[in-house]
């Protein structure tokens, strides 16, 4: 099989202009010219009311088009399989012939069933393609190809087609991203005039701050494909499994300067647990690619750029399933007409593209039906041949008191239809030892095998150290969950139970008093995942709750128990509520939490601190603001408004950094500062800021703005900028022999692309509390390394001597980053300033730090101050920063 060159390149033809604009285009512009098409099928423009490319298409219209079509075409089926954020639909589309449709549900069936037995193709058996449009929302091109599709899908006529559609079936997704899309939409149609403007500092090409990129929540979607943190994907891949395709198309754009690209993308990135006939499968399918550009004339890449290696996105997930993944990036209009090298890139000409690329695959996957079908079969056969070859068995996992997290993971997996069993009794991995119901067991002898392993397994050697996205994905790691690899000579069949169908529900419980006393007072450990929501659903509803910051000992139902820092404590007759609508609260919420909340008849305890202690801490109602706007990172800021909004029930008021030194900070508890957002503030508000924190606030920064703060707030100088950090000079005899072609590779080589370090934690500080093992592991993107604070209590997770665990760093960044501060607070005045040196909260899946960020949202302001104990260098500070002496009780 002829491979494709390093790069492709064709001439642009004269015959189909760069520029091309709406206002010179009809369907003749886009549509295969040598094709009838039916009349009674409605065109895009007979819904819309414009031509395609005329307008950005909004989401409500994309569903309109789409809802008309199905109605009059016997070829298509349409059906919701979600909603946004926002409450807008997600589409799927599917196009067969009228015959397959008539039996659609047979035909997929048979297809599924055909897989999972690993069944060479049959003659009659259709190929399936999924052609998914737009996960970026100001990505528009693709969603708006997919009118131009799904209408030629529904109206084209001939022998050609009729074949075509008898032998496949196409699953369309035409925006990924609707909320996204339609952000964009609104921002490009807004600014359009009559006169199109190319310049690209035009306003309609320069998005406000978050831009349409991302979700309703500045996610990045086509990163959570594997993560599932976000209902549109987990209905994007329950439907990949129901359909489990040959072939899924990922249409993207990029730069404006760019032409068009499409995989296979740089072969030393490929993932190595990615079969190489399927690189080989996707570049007999860039021939068709190549062959329908040329046609157009249109410039095109392949083989650089992008690489296959993070399994979480679009093209990359389908590479892991027996599917051919393909990603296709057009250079941007951003807008409806924009300036570049070539002359002037138009939104029609960038929809054309992409349709150009759609039709193709179709044809290739024509073309090559048998041997996708084939492939898929040969994954599945070769999947389990190398599982029953792996001497692990596989893997187990678990928490023995915190079901409820290892629960969370145990979605993930199952949303990716991964084999779950439970345990018939407990058994020892490591010293660890996992118990049933606590732990879960994960075999290798299955379908998903390859997907499992590279979901466990933790991997610190490369090929190549480039990476377009992170380098390690360890979901245990992520999770904050003990683990461990199986062997097939120690696994003890017997311990293995059946198959969980579905994930188990949590199990809480509210204890009364021994002897059903009445209570004196409530105890909810903090050790549990969903603790902080339940803390938070008292604080909204007005319920008066402490911290313990010392262990205690107290007679339960359950008998003498110990409670550990970080205990929350309710109070009984100092609330509002009635004792038994409180009682009644707090039963609700260890059911919905999975906590086993304890009554105590008295105050005074058997052992450890009494409930009046001065160790104990009111916590306070919160009412934090998280500064956001133009300089602030959208990832970082969307994934604490998520944590805060959806998973705690927080409001939280979001304010842009340039009107902070306008707003009144009185009523407000916490203030939290993600990479970019202190950049934001002038000199003013950081003043208004620091005084915020001397009368009693708490700062909460993150990576970022952990530097920010650091420098701005604390008054301390680092060492370091890190990534922002230009290299010394050096003599050229002190460097190695390099060319100008080695610098990408080589710069590749100092980053750290998001990699998996270990800390140790002091469980003791507020910042620890509910922590039960010392080891924490911390996703770090980046070099930024934050100095040891001179008075060591301040620090309450370091980096280990050796912190490497997941993912790639070469051996000069481990060493810096070993043994330097990853959380730290410090009293300032009667406030607090927290800074947290990497992102406690990436993605939305590193549950396993969100506690982190928890205890710094909740037990902030109870931080003491240690600066007693400072050493020499250490006074100055503290008199510098220090202006109260008064402790607030501590």
């Amino acid at each position: 099989m002829r491979m494709l060159p390093w790069t492709l390149l064709a001439l642009l033809s004269l015959a189909a202009p760069l520029s091309a604009r709406a206002d010179d285009v009809d369907l003749s512009f886009y549509l295969p010219s040598d094709v009838r098409y039916d009349p009674a099928i409605p065109t895009p423009e007979s819904v819309l009311g414009f031509s395609v490319g005329e307008w950005h298409v909004r989401h409500d219209q994309l569903v309109r088009y789409f809802e008309v079509l199905a109605a009059a075409s016997e070829r298509m089926s349409l059906k919701v399989t979600g909603q946004t954020w926002e409450q807008r639909s997600l589409l799927q589309a599917v196009f067969t012939s009228p015959e397959n449709q008539s039996q659609l549900e047979t035909v997929r069936r048979r297809h599924v069933e055909a897989v999972n037995r690993g069944d060479a193709p049959d003659a009659d058996r259709p190929v399936v393609v999924w052609m998914g449009y737009s996960v970026h929302g100001n990505e528009p091109s693709g969603s708006n190809a997919s009118l131009l599709m799904a209408y030629y899908l529904a109206a084209a006529q001939g022998p050609a087609i009729d074949e075509m559609l008898a032998n496949t079936v196409v699953i369309m997704d035409p925006s990924i991203n609707p909320d996204g899309l339609a952000r964009f939409a609104s921002w490009v149609n807004m600014h359009k005039g009559q006169q199109l403007v190319s310049q690209a500092q035009h306003r309609e090409h320069q998005e406000t701050w978050p831009g349409g990129r991302t979700n309703h929540y500045w996610f990045d979607l086509n990163r959570d494909w594997l993560l599932l943190t976000h209902p549109s994907s987990q209905a994007r891949v329950r439907e990949f499994h129901r359909w489990k395709p040959n072939v899924l198309t990922d249409h993207h754009e990029m730069g404006t300067g760019s032409t068009y690209f499409f995989q296979p993308g740089v072969p030393s990135r490929t993932n190595p647990r990615t079969p190489s006939r399927n690189q080989q499968l996707t570049a007999a399918i860039a021939e068709h690619h190549a062959a329908a550009l040329d046609k157009l004339g249109s410039l095109y890449y392949s083989q650089e750029s992008f690489d296959d290696f993070y399994y979480g996105k679009g093209s990359t997930y389908p590479d892991l399933q027996g599917s051919v993944g393909i990603l296709f990036e057009q250079a941007s209009s951003r807008g409806h007409l924009q300036s570049n090298d070539y002359g002037e890139v138009s939104f029609p000409f960038t929809i054309r593209n992409q349709l150009a690329t759609s039709l193709s695959t179709l044809a290739a996957s024509q073309a090559l039906r048998a041997e996708l079908l084939d492939y898929q079969a040969e994954f599945v056969r070769s999947a389990i041949e190398e599982a029953a070859a792996d001497p692990a068995a596989g893997w187990v996992f678990g928490h023995a008191t915190d079901r409820a997290r290892v629960l969370a993971m145990m979605d993930v997996l199952m949303g990716h239809g991964i084999a779950v069993h439970e345990l018939d009794q407990a058994f020892s991995v490591d010293g660890v030892r996992y118990a049933p119901d606590s732990a879960f067991y994960v075999p290798h002898d299955q379908q998903s095998y390859r997907l499992v392993r590279t979901l466990f397994e933790r991997r610190t050697e490369f090929l190549d150290a480039t990476f377009y996205d992170v380098s390690s994905w360890t979901l245990p790691l992520a999770f904050g969950l003990p683990h461990g690899e199986v062997s097939r000579a120690t696994l003890p069949a017997h311990t293995i139970g059946s198959q969980l169908s579905r994930t188990p529900r949590l199990r809480g419980q509210l204890l009364p008093p021994p002897g059903n006393a009445p209570a004196n007072a409530w105890l909810i450990p903090w050790h549990g995942h969903h603790a902080p929501r339940t803390l938070a659903s008292l604080a909204a509803a007005g319920v008066i709750s402490t911290v313990a910051t010392r262990p205690l000992q107290a007679a339960t139902a359950q008998g003498l128990t110990d409670f550990a820092e970080g205990t929350v404590i309710v109070p009984v007759g100092v609330q509002d509520l009635e004792a038994a609508e409180l009682a009644q609260l707090l039963g609700q919420l260890a059911a919905r939490d999975g906590l086993t909340i304890s009554g105590l008849a008295t105050g005074l305890t058997p052992g450890g601190i009494d409930l009046g202690s001065p160790s104990v801490v009111a916590l306070r109602d919160p009412a934090p603001v998280l500064i956001v706007g133009s300089g602030a990172s959208s990832y970082e800021a969307g994934e604490v408004w998520f944590q805060l909004d959806q998973r705690w029930g927080v409001p939280v008021a979001m304010i842009e950094g340039q009107r902070l030194g306008s707003f009144d900070l009185t009523d407000t508890t916490h203030v939290i500062v993600v990479s970019g957002a202190g950049n934001t503030l002038d000199p003013s508000a950081v003043e208004q800021l620091s005084d915020w924190v001397r009368e009693g606030g708490v700062v909460i920064a993150s990576r970022g703005g952990a530097s920010w703060a650091t420098k701005a707030l604390l008054n301390i100088q680092p060492e370091s900028d890190g990534d922002d950090a230009e290299p010394e000079d050096a003599g050229a005899n002190d460097q190695p022999a390099l060319t100008y072609a080695d610098y990408e590779s080589e710069r590749a080589k100092a980053l750290v692309s998001g990699t998996i370090f270990s800390a140790t934690i002091d469980r003791t500080h507020p910042l620890g509390f509910g922590y039960q093992a010392d080891e924490l592991s911390l996703f770090k993107s980046g070099t930024t390394t934050l100095a040891r604070s001179a008075n060591p209590l301040e620090d309450c997770a370091v980096y280990t001597a050796e912190p490497l665990q997941s993912g790639y760093a070469n051996g000069e960044n481990v060493a810096n980053i070993a043994e330097t501060m990853a959380a730290s607070a410090r009293r300032v005045g009667a406030g607090t300033v927290i800074r947290i040196t990497d992102n406690p909260l990436f993605r939305g899946v590193w549950q396993g730090t969100s506690k982190l960020f928890a205890n710094a949202f909740f037990f902030g302001h109870a931080v003491k101050r240690t600066s007693a104990l400072r050493d020499e260098a250490g006074a100055g500070m503290a008199a510098e920063n220090d202006v109260s002496h008064e402790d607030g009780g501590h």
